[in-house]
């Protein structure tokens, strides 16, 4: 017993010290995050909440820190009346490297994540492994400090192995007088039940969860709060979540599609055209990566132009600026305009393989199209290659099929996939081709991270503004890469608009085109841009023949998101079709529009923007997309939840009711 007594409180100081150190480091680690992710000005009135982000972010430390180091006192324990509790010794050093390398080199991701993201690591981390890996894996390699932040952690797993070798040698010399066996019995129970306590991270019923990370109204504290483990397991569990679908009641279905829709279904009829019905028009849909108004507001034609030849396309059709993404992911945002859903991963979930009533391509099968999918990287990305099909496309082309229409396309392709001028080339060709009304839907990759135009592109004059040096986040420093780049990409679609324009397609082919998300390297903390920080821009071609044929009211200042956009195709291309939508309206409407713009972070209606998260506060508009710095009430505070409600309620509907 002398020697267990001896060994059991040798345990209890070592484990003691490791865990007290982790926590100490995670501490340090939020009050760096802190500093680098708060505005001070922002905190005035606040000092009860930071106080409390550092205090529920220390039990959330505690938690995560005696979590990882339970196998070592679980395991000294067991061997401390054993003679392998000198294994126990010699390994403890190295164990504690190990965690503390960890606890350092996540806490270093978890700062990066929010500077590209604005979060703290969430469910879209683990797009690491369902997008294309070693493109994600060289983007972050060319926009991160890896090796720095490698070295630091390796640093810092050095420091704890010297540390707890040291602290293991020195115990040599420490002794304790004997005690009862009883007593010792009694500190071992209490020691095990103390250490359960606080890695649940709470004594009551319910253990430290998700929600006690809502520590404030300004969200930087929110985000500061949790530690990087916290944030993983619960990106985890979203993600684990996304893949099922439970059961809906339909009877819940109506109700929310008449409180929502004000009527039962979600199906919808477009108007008789004669003129549409004997001259169906080819539809090009072009969802541009990364075309974010958060940059283009840069756009200045003489010093910083970003649109290029988009330019003369911009100002001759329609454009809509107060307009939002559907998510601040490709992926998500693809699937969501396309098949209503707000599970991202459903391309490649267990219901990869049922075909949903409600794909958008539908209408224009049902009148005669050929569809075809056009996508500048790999069409397996995501499962696409197999999934578009089952939902009504006919083609599924991709870098591959671009570079064999242009083989030249092989000498600019880059790490997510071909330059986007071949994109549109190929695109071109399948119009000049068709012999019959084709849908095409292209999917652009050029202006991603990291940026860079093809080597022969010539660009524009560009300026990184101060603004823009303000709001620039994990890519600081390549600020003109990042506008050559967002220019070369609106270029090669301007290109293509005047290439059609110019052809005797231009009577005959409707072109749209928005972005997939917003820049996301850019900062979202500037509270007069709350509306622009998430925005895209809508941009449409209609030939003047089918707009003398159809009604039609172009008011600029209107509202919309990703869901209204094949809404508003339909009724320029296609006479007397269904479809379905959940709430998308045709922009151009002349009964108007509900001017609502749904973005899965933030929202916007007629009078401002607000967050998902937080709708009570709504940022009213100003001039053009920005908004006033102070919020006020929001008047459909229950909107954005209930909209999102719908969508999941009727993707299980058409999944449960199809499998």
């Amino acid at each position: 017993m002398v020697s267990f007594q001896h060994n059991y409180r040798l345990l209890i100081r070592i484990v003691l010290f490791v865990n007290f150190a982790a926590i100490a480091l995670l501490a340090v680690s939020r009050g760096i995050f802190f500093s680098l992710a708060v505005e001070p000005e922002r905190l005035t009135g606040l000092s009860s909440d930071v106080i409390r982000a550092f205090w529920v972010g220390a039990r959330f430390d505690a938690k995560i820190a005696f979590i990882g180091f339970a196998p070592l006192f679980l395991s000294g324990l067991i061997l401390a009346k054993t003679r392998f509790f000198t294994w126990w010794k010699s390994a403890t050093p190295w164990y504690s490297a190990v965690i503390f390398f960890l606890l350092c080199g996540f806490s270093i991701a978890n700062y990066y994540y929010f500077v590209t993201y604005g979060s703290y690591i969430d469910v879209f981390v683990f797009g690491l492994f369902d997008d294309d890996t070693k493109a994600v894996l060289d983007n972050a390699w060319e926009d991160y400090p890896i090796l720095r932040s490698f070295f630091t952690a390796v640093a810092v797993g050095g420091l704890s192995f010297i540390t707890t070798r040291k602290l293991l040698g020195r115990s040599l010399h420490w002794s304790w007088p004997k005690r009862h066996w009883a007593m010792t019995t009694l500190s071992v129970v209490v020691a095990i039940v103390l250490y359960v306590i606080v890695a649940r991270g709470s004594i009551g019923s319910l253990p430290l969860k998700r929600y006690h990370a809502n520590v404030s109204q300004y969200k930087p504290l929110n985000i500061v709060t949790p530690n990087a483990f916290m944030a993983l397991s619960w990106a985890n569990g979203d993600y684990k979540k996304q893949a099922k679908f439970a059961p809906i009641a339909e009877q819940a279905v109506t109700d929310q599609m008449m409180k929502m829709l004000g009527q039962p279904t979600p199906e919808y009829h477009t108007e008789k055209n004669p003129y549409l019905a004997d001259n169906p028009p080819h539809v090009v849909m072009a969802l541009m990566e990364g075309l974010g108004t958060n940059v283009l507001i840069e756009d200045d034609a003489q010093q910083n132009d970003l649109l290029g030849s988009l330019r003369d396309a911009f100002a001759e059709d329609f454009v809509f600026e107060r307009f939002m993404a559907g998510t601040t992911a490709t992926i998500d945002s693809i699937v969501m305009m396309l098949f209503h859903s707000d599970i991202p991963t459903i391309s490649h979930s267990g219901a990869q393989k049922v075909a949903l009533p409600s794909s958008a391509v539908l209408p224009y099968k049902r009148a005669g199209y050929e569809v075809v999918f056009i996508y500048g990287g790999n069409s397996m990305w995501r499962n696409l290659a197999n999934y578009l099909p089952i939902q009504g496309f006919d083609a599924v082309y991709d870098e591959n099929s671009i570079k064999a229409a242009f083989p030249e396309a092989k000498e600019h392709a880059d790490t997510w996939g071909v330059a986007d001028e071949y994109t549109f080339n190929f695109a071109r060709k399948l119009l000049d081709e068709a012999t019959k009304p084709t849908l095409i839907y292209i999917m652009t990759v050029t202006n991603h991270s990291p940026y860079r135009p093809p080597s022969d592109y010539q660009p524009k004059p560009t300026l990184a503004s101060e603004r823009l040096k303000d709001v620039i986040g994990s890519i600081a420093g390549q600020e003109t890469e990042m506008l050559e780049a967002y220019q070369y990409a609106n270029d090669a679609l301007g290109n293509f608009i005047l290439d059609i324009k110019g052809s005797n397609l231009a009577k005959k082919t409707l072109i749209a085109a928005s972005g997939d998300h917003r820049v996301r390297s850019i900062s979202t903390k500037n509270l007069d841009e709350f509306a622009v920080s998430y925005a895209v821009p809508f941009y449409l071609y209609v030939p003047d023949e089918i707009l003398a044929q159809t009604d039609y009211q172009y008011q600029p200042e209107r509202i919309g998101s990703h869901r209204d956009i094949f809404p508003t195709l339909y009724s320029f291309s296609l006479s007397d079709q269904s479809y379905i939508s959940l709430g998308g309206e045709n922009i151009l409407s002349t009964d108007g529009v509900s001017n609502r713009g749904y973005n899965k972070v933030r929202s916007i209606n007629q009078w401002g923007a607000y967050e998902n998260g937080n709708p009570g506060r709504l940022y009213s508009w100003e001039d053009g997309v920005m908004t006033e710095s102070t919020p006020t009430e929001n008047p459909e505070a229950d909107w954005a939840s209930e909209y999102h409600k719908l969508q999941n309620y009727y993707l299980r509907s058409q999944v449960a009711g199809n499998k």
